[in-house]
């Protein structure tokens, strides 16, 4: 018993830790205005939140419908490499929005390759000559972060749809709907918190990037916060419009669960039947084919193709001893974040399983909320709160590896927790009892019970973390020690000094490490 306070006691510690950075910034927007605030507020606030509402909305309308439909199709139809798509279509999750905004950058803009190619085809020798969208906009922005991230709609949806049961379709037929009216009145609205939730994690993901906006040089929130810590020196006008941040985040998630409070449209065990898939032929079969191609086309296949040309290039003059050192740092804070975060949200939910009390339950539903918070705030929140222990202890950890591991921990210990949480639902309570019956102790059925029953999850756990750690650019970028760099953080130094070409190459790597994650991700969602 004594065992299991230890853990209850522990759960509670880590909660107040980590979440002692997101009430730092909160308490931020109640701050007396100083004069850079004014200043601010007199400039450029205004602009932050008008483009951040605009990317929000755009990418809204973009990922519902891209991921929705190649949803719909995949679930509902079989076509010639349908079974491909079912893994081809998670694929632009493996590339960091960041990397793709280098590469259309690079093809797109005003001397990109691909437009110099249109230019000549069309015998021109100007833009000015032809209609022409510079990709280093606002639009372009949203078009980007849209291909990268439209899999958080395609895969909830999907998911929701393979769990829905076809006696829903049977009786909609029977009523005399056709296919069409069938999607419109039957499987858009019970798909509809399917959508919402799906949608929401692409806004706040889009919201909350920081590589994409300052590359395009789109004034957004995340790009003030940064402007503001390094420009102004101000560490608290830079908390006050995260705060803001976090409040529009805070918002989008209250939505998300009003609108799926009270609504579940699910048909009874009893009546489940796996929806059986029509077959397409003909002129369908080509259209579900170029509906399920075309993002994958845009979302992966052309940015990899082009990386995989810069990367050939130039190679030889980035490898080196430097990049060696460099990429084995990504590796170990990888593999020590990861193995640290699964390992706390090991305790987290094990607590939740022995206790089965509301406590425990509520310790680990706020934990969560730190993957709700984007990485550029929890920065600024760990930074506060180091700076004051630094100040208390008189001692330095603000730009340590600590520094950056505890900010890893309240990003991402969310998707460890969910990982082990959907685990353990499937170990039924009755072991735990039948342990006890045989006097079996604590820690002999951790070992020889719960462990080998959850160690895939703690696997997936460790690697879905793994890549967003590796991912990972603006929270890494603040709390990094001095001359420690990652993957994420040199390509985006390479860009930055005009070296294209040259930032293929960690990103490469990054997105490598990502394709292997995202096929695993697909292999398990297959098997569960």
């Amino acid at each position: 018993m004594k065992y299991f306070n230890k853990l209850t006691i522990s759960s509670v510690f880590l909660t107040l830790l980590i979440s002692i950075p997101a009430l730092l910034i909160l308490v931020n927007i109640f701050a007396p205005e100083t004069e850079n605030w004014q200043h601010l507020k007199d400039t450029v606030l205004l602009e932050y939140v008008f483009n951040s509402l605009y990317i929000m909305v755009g990418v809204a309308f973009l990922t519902t419908i891209i991921g929705f439909s190649t949803a719909y199709v995949t679930t509902m139809y079989s076509f010639t490499f349908s079974s491909f798509y079912h893994y081809a279509l998670i694929l632009p999750f493996a590339i960091p929005t960041y990397i793709v905004s280098y590469v259309y950058a690079g093809m797109f803009d005003m001397t990109g390759s691909i437009t110099l190619f249109i230019l000549k085809l069309l015998g021109k020798e100007n833009v000015s000559e032809v209609f022409f969208m510079d990709i280093m906009s606002i639009e372009g922005a949203i078009i980007v972060m849209s291909l990268v991230l439209y899999p958080y709609v395609y895969l909830i949806c999907k998911t929701y749809l393979i769990s829905e049961s076809s006696s829903i379709i049977d009786a909609s037929r029977t009523m005399g709907l056709n296919s069409w009216q069938i999607f419109i009145k039957v499987i858009i609205p019970i798909s509809r918190p399917a959508i919402v939730a799906g949608t929401i994690l692409a806004v706040m993901e889009a919201v909350s990037d920081f590589g994409v906006v300052d590359y395009y040089g789109v004034s957004t929130f995340v790009t003030g916060i940064f402007r503001t810590w390094q420009g102004m020196g101000s560490i608290e006008d830079a908390s006050k419009l995260a705060s803001m941040l976090m409040l529009f985040i805070f918002i989008l998630i209250l939505l998300e669960r009003f609108q799926r409070k009270n609504k579940r449209y699910r048909s009874s065990g009893k009546d489940f039947a796996p929806i059986a898939k029509v077959k397409l032929t003909g002129r369908k079969n080509i259209l579900a084919n170029i509906l399920c191609f075309l993002p994958v086309f845009f979302g992966f296949i052309l940015p990899f193709t082009q990386m995989s040309h810069w990367f050939i290039l130039s190679y030889e003059d980035v490898i080196d001893e430097d990049f060696i050192t460099l990429l084995m740092q990504t590796l170990s804070l990888g593999v020590g974040g990861s193995l640290l975060i699964t390992i706390l949200a090991f305790i987290f939910v094990y607590t939740v399983r022995i206790h089965k009390n509301k406590l425990s339950d509520n310790l680990t539903q706020t934990v969560k909320l730190g993957y709700t918070i984007p990485g550029a705030v929890v920065a600024v929140g760990v930074l506060s709160f180091f700076s004051i222990i630094d100040k208390a202890f008189d001692i330095f950890i603000t730009g340590s590896i600590l520094a950056i591991l505890f900010g890893y921990c309240v990003r991402f210990l969310a998707i460890s927790i969910n990982n082990y949480e959907s685990g353990f639902l499937k170990i039924p309570q009755s072991y735990d009892d039948a342990c006890k019956t045989m006097n079996i102790s604590d820690f002999a059925r951790l070992r020889k019970v719960i462990f080998p029953l959850i160690k895939n999850s703690a696997m997936v756990s460790f690697i879905v973390v793994f890549i967003e750690i590796i991912k990972e650019l603006p929270l890494t970028m603040i709390l990094r020690p001095f001359n420690f760099d990652t993957l994420a953080v040199y390509s985006h130094e390479l860009v930055g000094q005009a070296e294209v070409f040259e930032s293929s190459v960690p990103a490469m790597f990054i997105v490598l490490l990502g394709a292997i994650s995202v096929l695993l991700l697909a292999r398990k969602m297959i098997k569960d």
